[in-house]
């Protein structure tokens, strides 16, 4: 499966992440201290993104339409092409969003990166209070800001448990069907802050999982009550 991570001119690729080795071997490994900035920085992602006018020619002339191209600051790469009213979240504003949980020592930045020739990025923290259940299964929850740059998209912000590194575990983690996440169009402006609130109830329920998990993990089954449990999911 392709990864479809963005790759530079000069062959790395537009992602860092916080120990083990992602599947693909590429992106840039950065200590578990690493700041939000440090970490959009060592991904490649400090760029922004520009609205400019679209026109069409029409004898000779050069008429002005409704539509916007999304360009890039570094390359002049259009990214998609928007509504007049559309409005772009920049890469920084995604990674100051987590700032405050980082600085509360809360969690701490664990990957990042650019997909699709830039048109999503994400930014992903890991929570510190991960644990374990019986048989020595880690649960980990990660908090992932996903920041399209595309007409279409809106932004993501979730709790999960996968790990993103590729393309493949983005679109598992987005697909998965969950209550703590967020999503936010781009026809209002993004305010963190109601997104904050949100998260925090979501935080909450992330200890109520642990305790769930850990209940589960305590009960045992036999033969016949595991046959008649896959009977009643898969008749």
């Amino acid at each position: 499966m392709a990864h479809e991570l963005e790759i530079a001119q000069d062959g790395t690729a537009s992602m860092a992440y916080v120990g083990e080795t992602p599947w693909h071997g590429l992106g840039k490994r950065v200590p578990a201290d690493v700041s939000p900035e440090q970490m959009l920085q060592a991904a490649g992602l400090d760029w922004t993104v520009e609205k400019h006018p679209l026109f069409f020619q029409d004898g000779g002339s050069n008429v002005l339409t409704n539509a916007r191209a999304l360009v890039r600051s570094t390359d002049r790469k259009v990214l998609t092409v928007i509504s007049e009213n559309w409005n772009p979240v920049q890469n920084i504003e995604a990674f100051q969003f987590f700032d405050d949980f980082v600085k509360a020592g809360d969690m701490e930045m664990h990957t990042a990166g650019s997909l699709r020739h830039g048109k999503m990025v994400w930014a992903m923290a890991q929570i510190k209070d991960s644990f374990e259940i019986f048989g020595g299964d880690k649960v980990e929850g990660h908090l992932l800001f996903s920041n399209p740059h595309e007409f279409g998209r809106s932004i993501d912000i979730r709790f999960t448990p996968v790990r993103v590194v590729c393309n493949n575990t983005h679109t598992i983690a987005l697909d998965a069907k969950t209550k703590y996440a967020v999503k936010v169009n781009h026809r209002a402006k993004f305010n963190g802050d109601q997104v904050k609130a949100t998260l925090g109830i979501a935080k909450e329920r992330l200890k109520e999982y642990r305790e769930q998990a850990l209940f589960l993990g305590r009960k045992k089954y036999q033969k016949e009550t595991l046959v008649e449990y896959f009977n009643r999911v898969f008749p």
